[in-house]
This record gives structure tokens, sequence and C-alpha cells, in this order.
């Protein structure tokens, strides 16, 4: 019997189904390329998220560039991130993050992959205090009326080319006086002042001569200074002066006295910024080393000549104190250039931090005056500053660290132990670090007692 015939496909070893399988996933493939068609055009149609554009690099510019003049101002790192995020806020960039550490600021704008970082080294000495009080004003008309990044940018350029508001020879008469202030405060003897004041002009005079001559007498200016300093007074202040030259070492090295840094560098830590007061605090113990190392350096090159008068009869009651403040306030205006309309409002600053100090160490003893002391300062400059004619607090907080004499203590510590090899120093040196843990917290009392006056609100 003849066998059936056997179809095409299955000839060829297909299966018969396989056609209609094949057309069936041809179509479905076909509908599958179609949906995602449509799923594409659908998604090409979506509206966009409303992400705000990304702030333009002249306003970060700008930012950065007046965070390194707060930093120079002596702003504390918080309180400089805080400024120069509400600046930001003010220019319509609400997200702004700011690093902040002595030698540097970053500023990030904005998140995501559209921020925008930069860096702003701080470079240059510390500011005046008539380029402080400029800023801090500069700062205020940019609250109140923002204008363009690059204007801003230039003003604070002007700001940091100001020339000196005194001539050189006012300014080395100001050291003079702001020596003889401390001298007063130190050591109330009308016979050592004119020790003071010999030793305030050879440094001053080295100071103005290390601005000029470049790089390399600025970094050393602390070590000559001291050497300079301990030399001329192991020599004359004992047959002259009928006085210890020992007593005469530290009023004429006032400016270089890290009494500031180390207090500030203690507030740092205190509010989180690690970084900035570790900074802060290496750099005001080293120069405390720097000043005993000249001062060892310059008792070993002159002997001290023995006391030949008796100085005792010409000390100074507490009136000598009080004159020491005014000469203080006096001398900071002259050398540090500070508008001669701001003297009143620092010499109240002055006088009340002073009676601070000394009604505190009379309740509880130093330490307490230190922490008295250190309560009145940002108190009474916040208040100061809230009157239309005062100058910003910061113009007349500065220059009351130096009364409070951290820096002063500690390089009497730091001094006897390298000069006089005597162990007293290092309860001396302990006294001084505790001194600017008191005066530090004191100052964060008072400063979060009276909260700076409210910056004008962003327009609407």
């Amino acid at each position: 019997m003849a066998e059936p015939p056997v179809p095409d496909g299955e000839r060829r070893g297909v299966h018969p189904f396989s056609r209609g399988t094949a057309r069936h996933s041809s179509s479905a493939a076909r509908h599958r390329l179609r949906r995602l068609r449509t799923l594409l055009r659908a998604e090409a149609v979506l509206p966009e998220h409303d992400e705000p554009p990304p702030p333009p690099q002249e306003l970060i510019a700008f930012l950065r560039t007046c965070g390194a003049a707060l930093v120079r101002a002596g702003e504390p790192a918080a309180d400089v991130q805080n400024t120069v995020n509400r600046l930001g806020a003010r220019y319509g960039v609400p997200k702004v993050h700011t690093f902040v550490v002595p030698t540097g600021v970053f500023v990030r704008a904005g998140d995501g992959p559209d921020s925008v970082i930069d860096f702003a080294p701080v470079e240059g000495s510390d500011l005046r205090l008539d380029q402080i009080d400029r800023l801090y004003r500069f700062i205020d008309d940019t609250y109140a009326h923002p204008e363009p990044p690059d204007e801003g940018a230039r003003r604070l350029a002007e700001i940091d080319a100001m020339p000196p508001r005194f001539p050189v020879a006012v300014r080395i008469l100001g050291y003079v006086v702001l020596t003889m202030g401390l001298g007063l405060l130190t050591l109330p003897n009308t016979m050592a002042l004119a020790g003071y004041a010999v030793l305030g002009l050879v440094v001053g005079l080295l100071r103005e001569l290390a601005e000029r001559t470049g790089r390399v007498l600025s970094l050393a200016l602390p070590v000559v200074a001291a050497v300079l300093v301990t030399a001329v007074a192991y020599r004359y202040s004992g047959p002259l002066l009928g006085e210890d030259p020992t007593k005469l070492l530290i009023p004429p090295l006032l400016a270089f006295l890290p009494g500031s840094a180390l207090t500030m560098g203690t507030i740092e830590l205190a509010t989180g910024s690690i970084v900035s007061g570790a900074t802060r605090l290496v750099y005001g113990l080293n120069v405390l080393v720097l000043l005993a190392f000249g001062i060892a350096v310059g008792s070993q090159l002159v002997t001290a000549h023995p006391v030949t008068k008796d100085a005792t009869m010409h000390a100074l009651g507490p009136e000598g104190a009080w004159a020491g403040v005014a000469l203080l306030g006096l001398g900071y205006v002259l050398n540090f250039s500070a508008a001669l309309r701001s003297l009143p409002w620092l010499l109240l600053v002055l006088c009340v931090a002073r009676l601070g100090q000394d009604v505190g160490g009379t309740l509880a003893g130093p330490l307490f005056g230190a922490f008295a002391g250190g309560v009145t300062l940002p108190l009474v400059a916040r208040l100061i500053e809230r009157s239309p004619h005062a100058p910003p607090a910061q113009v007349v907080f500065l220059p009351a660290f130096w009364m409070l004499v951290p820096g002063r203590l500690g390089l009497t510590g730091v001094g006897t132990l390298l000069v006089e090899h005597q162990t007293s120093g290092i309860g001396t040196t302990v006294d001084a670090l505790l001194t600017v843990v008191a005066v530090a917290l004191g100052v964060l009392v008072g400063a979060n007692a009276v909260r700076p006056p409210a910056r004008a609100a962003p327009a609407s």
C-alpha cells in the first residue's frame, strides 16, 4: 500500500503548527515594539522637574571672598559660616554650605550635580580696625540692599586696599602708648613708664620695618623683637629704672601675644569647630614658644645689671591701672587706625570689662574675674552696636582681649621655664590655660545672652 504524502513542512523537519506559532511570535514582537515606542514618546513629553538653575560663579566667588575677609577680621568660624550662608540666602541661594578654617574658606552652593564649590585662601595680615569697621558696614548694606556680586567683590577689594588712616609716625606713637598702657596694668610704676616707652618704640619701629622689607623679617619678627627687648631691658632697666628686667619684657611684645588666638580657639572647640579651634590653639602655643625662645636668647646675650635704684617709692595706686586702660584705648585707635569717633565706645568697653574682671576677682578669685570679664565683653559690645552712631561690635570687642591677659600669663610661664629654669613656670602656664578657658566660657555666655541685631529680611 502506498504511504500518504508527507507535508512539505514535515519533510523539512518543521512541526505542522510551527508556522502559526512563528506568525504569532512575530506579531507579539511587533506589538511590544509599538508599545515601547508609545512609552518612549510619552516619556518624551512628560514635564521636567522644576529645579533651580545653578548659582552663578560670580556669586560664589563673592561669598568666599567675604568669608575670607571675616576670618581676617577675627570672626569665629561658626559666625563666619552663619554670615556667609545668610548672604547666600539673601541672594536667592538658600542651600549654601560653608567650611571655615583660619587659612581658607570653602563655599558650596546648591545640591546635587549642579552644585558649585569654590575655595578662597585667607591671605594677608589681620584687618585693621578701620577696615573691620568698613567690612561690617558693607555686610549690613548688602543685607539691606543686595548689589551685583561683581560690585560686592569690587568693594571688598577696596576695603582690603585701604591705606592706614594715620601716618607711620602716629602708628609708632600709638604702639608706644599701647605698651605704656599694658605696662601700667602689669606694673603701675612711674619709673617703669620710661622703660615701657623706650621698648615700645623699639618694637614699633621694628614692626614698620618688617612691613617694608619683605617676608623674611616678618616671619622672624616675634623672635627678633623678643631678643632686642630682652637685651635692652637686661642692660638698662636695673641701673636706670631700678626694676627687675623680667617685669619689663611682656608689655613691649603686646602685638605678638596670642591671647586672642588662644581664647578664640577654645571658643571654637567648644562650639564644634574642631579643625579651626585646634589650628588656632596650635598657632597660639607656637607663638608663645617663639617669644620665649627669643627671651632666652636675649638673656644669654646680655647679663642682667644689678638694680641700683629703689623704684617702690614711685609705685602708683589703683588709679595707675585705670590710666593704663585709657592708654590702651588711645593706643589701639592710633596704632590700628580706628576712627576717632570709636574711641569713646572703645574706652567704655575696656572700662566695663576691667570693672567686671575686678569685681569678679574680688568676689571669687582671679579665674572668676576672668570669666566675669569675658561675659561683659560681648554683652556690652552688642548693646553698643545697636546705637546708630556706634562702631560694629567687633571693632570694640577685639582690643579688650589684650586686657584679659591670657597671652601675657602664658608667656610669663613659658619664659620662666626656659629662661630661669624654675618649676614655678609650670604653675603659671597652667594658670594661663585656666584663664583662657574662663575667658572663653565667659564670652560664650555673654554672646548668647545678647543676640546680634536682626538683619534685613530677604525681599519676597
